[in-house]
């Protein structure tokens, strides 16, 4: 992924050792203020509207959790197409996110939950994120390794978060380029190791953090590979272009997680919450998720932004408030923006289709039902329609044959249906 940033001052005053200042000085480099017209002020660690959108997505029930515990894709293709949002940030951001136990699947394994370390992320408490993305950093190496590669232990065991370290303040305000960026850091790992746990101490690691003499054996080519996709992951590192060449660079998220940096102030939150006359809704990123994820999860996404964009629409209302108490906690968290217009009052009275009875034979896979509703609800709902035969007489429903009945039961109860399997 391509973003732009710019680094901070370092509140380490370190001399190189001569071993590593001349290997920094053979490396094809280029200063970051050559790459960039204006220096940003750093961003305060995984504060980022985009990041929390992709959080308040994943909790909002629309995105199954797979059996990895990553997201399914195809509702993530659904929801980005909705919201403009670019899949593969959403893809990269979403396992950070699980990895890091931010987010979690829930007890069913179908959809997510908050996770361990849900309320550091949402408030910003820095020291409890350190230690999550450090160990997520791990685990995503991991994650990216082969089981058919030999390694001398599990990358969570690899200490390869004090090599970054040490790479991040030898390179410090300079980027490499992308394409020898593996080879650079295999060669950085194997620079005379009193010379590194020299730096280490320097910028106040533990020795063992600086030990390198295990850390070749994790850089063979796929181990580069490994390692650099869980810096893009972890948004620990970027790619920019300049004169017809990718470069890479270590990132103020990386600088600060690692302890290299100070955080700077968070901004100034953005808490903007309004239901306008023509249903659409403003909400600010640094809302609670107590009032995003429901947003998420019955508006329509317009536009993700510092302030978001939703819309209400009576289709989606009647497809995601299925049964009464979904409907009022909505209301509930709209009308903390203040007095509804009529428009959005009169749309949110409506009575939510779905929340009914229905009966499956388990062996034919018929649905039944004693409420021409409850059948009219299935059929027109976009999570469930898939599932059914078409030209079925309207007093059942057939489950397709090479449908799952367990998953159109497990959707139906998740929309507020009370399900009976009948014995054959």
């Amino acid at each position: 992924m391509t973003l732009k940033s710019k680094m901070s001052n370092s509140k380490h005053k370190v001399s190189l050792p001569g071993s590593i200042r001349n290997f920094v000085e053979r490396q094809a480099r280029v200063p970051l203020e050559s790459l960039f017209e204006d220096r940003e002020t750093p961003f305060y660690p995984y504060c980022e509207y985009w990041r929390r959108a992709v959080a308040a997505m994943l909790l909002s029930g629309r995105i199954a959790a797979k059996d990895d515990t990553f997201p399914n894709m195809t509702d993530v293709k659904r929801i980005c197409k909705e919201a403009n949002f670019d899949q593969y940030l959403f893809e990269a951001t979403s396992r950070f996110l699980v990895t890091a136990k931010i987010i979690q699947p829930n007890k069913q394994g179908s959809r997510y939950k908050p996770g361990k370390f849900s309320d550091a992320f949402w408030n910003h408490q820095l020291q409890p994120l350190r230690e999550t993305a450090r160990q997520a950093f791990l685990e995503l190496v991991q994650q990216f390794t082969s089981f058919q590669v030999w390694r001398p232990t599990f990358a969570t065991s690899s200490m390869l978060d004090g090599l970054v370290a040490l790479f991040a303040a030898a390179f410090q305000d300079l980027a490499i380029r992308r394409d020898h960026a593996g080879k650079v850091f295999l060669e950085f790992s194997k620079l005379p190791t009193s010379d590194l746990i020299g730096l280490g101490q320097q910028l106040g690691l533990r020795e063992f953090h600086c030990d390198a003499e295990g850390w070749d054996s994790w850089l063979d080519e796929p181990g580069q590979q490994a390692l650099l996709s869980a810096l893009y992951h972890s948004s620990w590192a970027y790619t920019t272009d300049h004169q017809k060449r990718s470069w890479m660079y270590l990132s103020d998220t990386a600088r600060i997680i690692l302890g290299l940096v100070a955080p700077p102030q968070l901004p100034a939150p953005v808490v903007d919450f309004k239901v306008l006359p023509n249903l659409g809704v403003l909400a600010g990123a640094d809302l609670p998720p107590e009032k995003l994820v429901p947003l998420f999860r019955h508006c329509k996404i317009k536009r993700i932004d510092r302030v978001f964009e939703f819309q209400l629409d009576k289709r989606q209302l009647t497809e995601t408030t299925s049964h009464e108490p979904l409907a009022r906690k909505l209301r509930e968290v709209l009308e903390e923006s203040g007095p509804l217009p009529a428009t959005a009052d009169s749309l949110l009275s409506h009575r939510p289709l779905g929340g009914g009875e229905i009966r499956i034979r388990g062996c034919s896979a018929i649905v039944q039902s004693e409420s021409p509703e409850v059948f009219d609800a299935i059929r027109q709902h976009s999570r469930l329609k898939g599932y059914l035969e078409a030209g079925t007489p309207k007093d059942y429903l057939l489950i397709k044959q090479q449908s799952n009945p367990s998953n159109f039961v497990q959707r139906c109860e998740e929309l507020g249906f009370r399900v009976t399997i009948l014995k054959s």
